[in-house]
């Protein structure tokens, strides 16, 4: 696909068949991220439902599609490497695999979360101490700059771990939001130094020893607020608070809708509450940090608008050259505290 385009058009390879609603949402948000420049598209999936779905739209913008078979997607609660090792055309691996060849620069997937994460350690591998990819980036729009890792790839993580996390996030603060020196923070249930459990207490003791702008703990209350660049939690918190905040957007703005009788107004103050409480469909997705290439991984109950930003987030990843940037920071973080983490 790369060696035809036109100069400056970075090649994207899309999960047609992942997310909630296939080439319905996948096909239409091919062609806006193209519209937008920059970008071409690979649609990984059944041909002839894409196919189907193009023939709908009269646009320049399908000169910059290509069409990549594949079998249909991981559904969502399958087990992700048997249900892998069982479908090896599943679209996400050969997305995946698109980029692991080069193809494609990046993949983006709406499917499922594991599956997303399985394919791409599996085809790209992980950059060197990292066992599995972190899903992290900003999804509260009131600090729509602050990256928050893990949002729910690694459940059960060790303190070093999670100062490996700090050092992504960091960077990609850095490098994708230009934050000269982020400030970092351990999510935990007090401010105070020593609160927390066994977990947080020991990557206290690790962040400190570090060059990071850490700044110790922050609350969940902070958030909204911007009070850090980067806050670090393992992937079980995070997609709690990731749900949280999603369940809530919805509620006030639905709360709010019903209160002014689904007035233009009423309508218009629901959305940019919703947007302000949860930004995903702002991004389109997160990058899964730590693998050895770009992968967006976005909510499968996305539409048109959430796919095309995530696209979007795929290039600014790339543009960024965020993958390549990963080694050299982790190795001089894990530097800094490896005296602290051999006592």
């Amino acid at each position: 696909m790369s060696e035809q385009l036109p100069e400056g058009i970075i090649p994207v390879a899309l999960d047609a068949m992942g997310g909630d609603h296939g080439p319905s949402v996948t096909v239409p948000a091919a062609l806006k991220a193209i519209g937008k420049g920059g970008v071409a598209v690979a649609l990984v999936g059944n041909p002839e439902a894409i196919e189907a779905e193009l023939a709908k739209y009269d646009t320049p913008a399908k000169k910059l599609v290509q069409v990549v078979p594949s079998g249909d997607a991981i559904p969502e609660g399958a087990n992700p490497a048997l249900a892998l090792r069982a479908n090896p055309k599943a679209s996400v691996l050969i997305a995946a695999g698109a980029v692991k060849m080069g193809k494609a620069k990046a993949f983006v997937s709406m499917g499922s979360t594991g599956a997303s994460i399985a394919a791409g350690t599996l085809l790209l591998g992980t950059v060197s101490g990292i066992d599995r990819g972190a899903l992290g980036g900003p999804i509260i729009g009131y600090a729509p700059d602050t990256v928050i890792i893990d949002l729910g790839t690694n459940v059960d993580t060790r303190p070093i771990q999670l100062a490996d996390f700090a050092a992504l996030g960091s960077l990609m603060s850095r490098m994708i939001y230009g934050k000269k020196n982020p400030r970092v923070a351990l999510l935990s249930v007090g401010s105070e130094e020593g609160k927390g459990n066994a977990q947080v207490k020991a990557t206290t003791t690790l962040l400190r020893a570090s060059s990071l702008n850490f700044i110790g703990n922050i609350e969940p209350h902070d958030l909204p607020h911007g009070k850090a660049a980067v806050v670090v939690c393992d992937g079980f918190v995070g997609n709690v608070v990731l749900k949280l905040t999603e369940g809530l957007g919805r509620a006030i703005a639905a709360h709010i809708r019903s209160a002014l009788n689904n007035s233009p107004e009423g309508e218009a103050l629901a959305d940019e509450v919703f947007a302000r409480t949860n930004m995903l469909e702002a991004l389109g997705g997160g990058p899964l940090l730590g693998l050895k290439g770009a992968a967006i991984v976005g909510h499968g109950s996305s539409g048109v608008e959430a796919v095309a930003n995530a696209i979007g987030t795929a290039l600014v990843v790339v543009k960024n050259d965020y993958i390549n940037a990963q080694d050299a920071e982790l190795e001089r973080i894990r530097s800094e505290i490896g005296a602290v983490q051999q006592q």
